[in-house]
């Protein structure tokens, strides 16, 4: 990608930096067209609801003063942010403010780019938890033997789901836009390998895909089948659309569509580490260790790196906090947990190039966001 032309508003690698020094954040996906979109079948729950089991009570005093706190800042948005089209903020697990840009509304379906992949791994924790995948650094061929049988590299034999999920399968990374390879088992199998498994982070949609046709093929059913029953219908989400590749199989890189209140639930489960209500969804080891640093990460967000999710630097002097973790696609789309003051922040931007080097929806979450929750206090 070519450097953004200067301008006022920054340059998402920028506003990215900035973002990690002081409140670390993390970004980046790429650019996508969805080639068939399955809808699920499930009924619209009323735009109202929006429920986190287990949220301790609020009090009028409290909606009142996070009102003041966000005063001003949807018309702030409506006329500054022209990207952004849609932010949620969940404060304490109760909704603290939300801003959706017309014709946007609580109910439209957002594509999530790149986010797919941090609901992926989610996705593949459960598994384990499950007993379908036995253990992470199980090898992938055991489960794809068409990996090792259309790859001469010994390496491609060395290659552990463990590799996948921490973007260091050994790849040199993937940005290419032909749709049609994405779900192609034959297609990622023959890639070259440039290094050792789990010795060099590379941030590769190819991996993704290749977890989900592996997911898929343990799981005996499509990735987004075992979403909705898994994750989905127990968090209350009950619209959701999932891209499906060339050859029909639903893609792990990106193509999942979701509402930002549901984005926000998302993160709200992985900020209570798995459980949600008397239920634990997830383990919460699993949990902790894909929001927590894995490897040192690189381009093209040059932060930390969990298992799918982007990780922030501990700041100084607050070692024992949990870190900021996010979900990040191109374009702008956020799912962004800040454990020290119980805030999750979703956001929807536009997807074009543009929207992606303005950086609008991250100087949003740190600039207004960040500060108005932080002024409120625990």
């Amino acid at each position: 990608m070519k450097n953004p032309a200067p301008s006022r508003t920054p340059g998402w690698r920028a506003a990215l930096r900035a973002a990690v020094l002081g409140a670390a954040l993390g970004l980046a996906a790429l650019p996508t067209v969805a080639q068939r979109v399955p809808a699920a079948p499930l009924a619209a729950a009323p735009e109202a609801a929006l429920l986190v089991p287990g949220a301790p009570a609020r009090t009028a005093v409290d909606a009142a003063r996070e009102a003041r706190a966000f005063a001003g800042l949807a018309a702030r948005i409506e006329r500054e942010q022209t990207d952004v089209r849609s932010v949620v903020v969940l404060r304490q697990g109760h909704l603290a403010f939300e801003y959706h840009r017309a014709p946007w509304t609580a109910a439209s379906l957002h594509d999530t780019q790149s986010v797919t992949k941090s609901v992926l791994g989610i996705l593949t924790g459960m598994a384990l938890a499950d007993g379908t995948l036995k253990r992470l650094d199980q090898p992938v061929a055991v489960r794809l033997p068409e990996l090792a049988r259309g790859n001469p590299d010994p390496r491609a034999a060395q290659l552990r789901f463990s590799h996948l999920l921490t973007m260091t399968a050994g790849w040199g990374g993937l940005q290419t836009s032909r749709r049609d390879r994405d779900d192609d088992l034959a297609w990622l199998t023959r890639r070259p390998f440039v290094a050792a498994p789990g010795t060099q982070f590379a941030y590769d949609n190819g991996a993704a895909n290749l977890l989900a046709l592996a997911l898929e093929r343990m799981l005996g059913q499509p990735v987004s089948a075992y979403a909705r029953e898994r994750l989905f219908e127990p968090l209350g989400i009950r619209r959701f659309e999932w891209a499906q590749g060339g050859h029909g199989h639903d893609l792990g890189a990106l193509g999942l569509r979701l509402s930002t209140r549901d984005m926000a639930l998302i993160g709200q489960l992985m900020l209570q580490e798995g459980r949600w209500g008397s239920r634990q969804l997830l383990p919460r080891d699993f949990a902790r260790a894909a929001t927590e640093r894995q490897n040192a990460g690189g381009p093209p967000v040059d932060t930390a790196y969990g298992y799918l999710w982007w990780v922030a630097p501990t700041a100084p002097g607050r070692k024992a906090e949990r870190r900021t973790f996010m979900a990040s696609g191109h374009g702008g789309q956020w799912i962004w947990v800040y454990p020290p003051l119980d805030l999750v922040v979703a956001a929807a931007s536009g997807t074009s190039p543009a929207s992606m080097a303005r950086g609008q929806a991250i100087t949003l979450i740190r600039k207004d966001i960040v500060q108005a929750v932080r002024a409120l206090g625990r």
